[in-house]
């Protein structure tokens, strides 16, 4: 079978090689999982998120750059190695999406037996798996999905620094220092993560012994060396990142509403696996009726510490508390997908909390495997009835034709210019990125212009020598763009001594899932190098 499960298996570490059924199992539950979500996104969606974020990772990812407009470079990095394998189309996307999601899973597994929690491994697996955060909205690539692969790890490697002795110890000393540096080059919302651990360990007295050896600072000095180059390339660039999170915090304007949406956020992404284990975890005599009265307490119950030198409360609790604490102080704008990483701990907590007092560990694994199973054909069966409903109802995200729209532009391209090579694109970002993506992978994607902020960060050499377009989505008739795009486009290549004359194209996708008429409309602007 392929879920099948160690249910009496508590040994503190994997099961090994030799043991063929339970190493299938992991995997086979992490195969499953993937799976599901790769054929749930492909049967469902007609594009990758709307808001551009994958294209905006995918343009960043051209270059192995250590930073980026907005962000710091992991995620872009892992993007653009993960593109120099497998063709730049959606299936692919999504692929890498829940790969991600697996690495962290996995990273669950072992953190719950470096807890010395080997017996809860499985149902904390089982209970993430149906968590929002590692299933919906974990396909979209960003800089928030990449920090589910790489906290569950970093707190692994940082049990093992403080529990280990001599080599290993030394080694996951080392193993921590990288693996922090590398959440911090995911996002730098990892420091809240970071901070979390530093004040778990003061809470325990095997913490507080762990400062006083010479591990921490062996980590510390790896951090801080893998950062180097990180943070030289910020003093290069002006400190680009810092000025962003300036102007969001600008835009966004009040905290009020994003901080309370934050204090809930456990009851917006993980309602689901948190009520299946309080219905579970009832007693077996227990009827429906005294089950639903006792779901509030034991829903509560999940959340309670074992003292103050718990581990694993502070593990799960600290990123959400101290998340809180900058949001009321008003240092930062709070935003809810900042909440998709800090639960990784949660599933732990709570089978902790729940199942102290029960031996029946073999009979609450089979429920969640079968809930799991139930959870994976409701999912897939519903896929192909939404992108339905979406093609019925028109919805524009869903007719949204960058792919036709990518193969149009370079086919005028071509026809124009069959002796020019066309280099690089810029114009509406991250929307200009499809041309890319979609069309033509050799094709350097600019933020914007080449010669104005934000596109100073990792511009293409010589552009100006170089053949471009500049592309401006138009929207749909039912929902058209501004034309601001339209208007700088025109006033930067006057500028530059082009002739800025607009080409007009328009597409619109179709076949059976797109009943409806709904044609998009681009504009593009060609740049060809003026000649001495």
């Amino acid at each position: 079978m392929l879920l099948t499960l160690p249910l009496k298996n508590t040994r503190s570490s994997l099961p090994r090689p030799e043991n063929p059924t339970l190493l299938f199992g992991i995997w086979g539950l992490l195969g499953l999982h993937v799976l599901v979500w790769l054929a749930a996104y492909s049967l469902a969606t007609a594009n990758l998120d709307s808001y551009g974020d994958m294209l905006e990772t995918y343009a960043w990812g051209q270059s192995l750059d250590w930073g980026s407009a907005k962000h710091p470079p992991l995620f872009a990095w892992v993007a653009g190695l993960w593109f120099d394998i497998f063709p730049t189309r959606d299936l692919f996307y999504f692929l890498l999406s829940y790969v991600n999601v697996a690495i962290g899973l996995l990273g669950v597994y072992r953190l719950a037996q470096a807890l010395r929690l080997p017996h809860l491994a499985w149902p904390g697996v089982l209970l993430l798996c149906m968590a929002f955060p590692y299933s919906t909205l974990a396909a979209k690539f960003n800089a928030n999905a990449i920090l589910l692969s790489i906290w569950p790890w970093v707190a692994v490697a940082w049990l093992h620094s403080m529990r280990q002795v001599g080599r290993s110890g030394w080694l996951w000393s080392v193993a921590l220092g990288v693996l922090s540096a590398l959440s911090m080059l995911g996002k730098y919302y990892s420091g809240v993560f970071l901070l979390g651990i530093f004040l778990t360990a003061l809470m325990s007295k095997e913490g507080r012994q762990w400062f006083r050896s010479f591990k921490p600072w062996l980590a510390f000095f790896v951090f801080v060396l893998c950062l180097l180059p990180h943070v030289q390339w910020l003093r290069e660039h002006h400190f680009v990142t810092a000025l962003y999170v300036d102007e969001q915090r600008a835009i966004d304007g009040s905290n009020a509403q994003p901080l309370l949406r934050f204090l809930i956020a456990p009851f917006l992404y993980w309602p689901l696996p948190w009520l299946l284990l309080a219905w579970f975890v009832a007693p077996d005599h227990a009827g429906f009726l005294q089950r639903l009265r006792g779901l509030p307490l034991r829903m509560v119950r999940c959340w309670s510490p074992k003292g103050w030198d718990d581990t694993l409360f502070w593990l799960a609790v600290m990123p959400w508390l101290i998340s809180l604490v900058f949001g009321l102080s008003g240092f930062v704008t709070m935003s809810v997908p900042w909440a998709i990483p800090i639960g990784f701990a949660f599933s732990l907590l709570w089978l902790r909390n729940l199942t102290a007092d029960t031996t029946d560990l073999p009979r609450l694994l089979s429920q969640l495997r079968n809930s799991l199973l139930a959870w994976c054909i409701l999912v897939v069966f519903l896929s192909p009835l939404y992108a339905l409903y979406k093609g019925q109802t028109g919805s524009e995200k869903f007719y949204l034709p960058r792919r036709e729209a990518a193969i149009e532009i370079l086919k005028g391209w071509h026809e124009r210019h069959p002796s020019q090579t066309l280099r690089w694109v810029g114009g509406a970002w991250p929307e200009n990125a499809l041309l890319a993506f979609y069309g033509d992978s050799s094709i350097h994607v600019e933020p914007g212009v080449p010669d104005q902020f934000p596109a100073t960060v990792n511009p293409l050499p010589n552009w100006s020598q170089q053949a471009g377009l500049l592309l401006c989505p138009m929207g749909s008739a039912q929902q058209p763009a501004e034309t601001g795009c339209v208007d700088r486009m025109k006033v930067w290549l006057q500028a530059h001594g082009q002739q800025a004359e607009p080409i007009h194209i328009s597409v619109q996708k179709q076949g059976l899932l797109f009943p409806k008429q709904i044609p998009f409309s681009y504009i593009a602007f060609d740049y060809l190098p003026v000649r001495p």
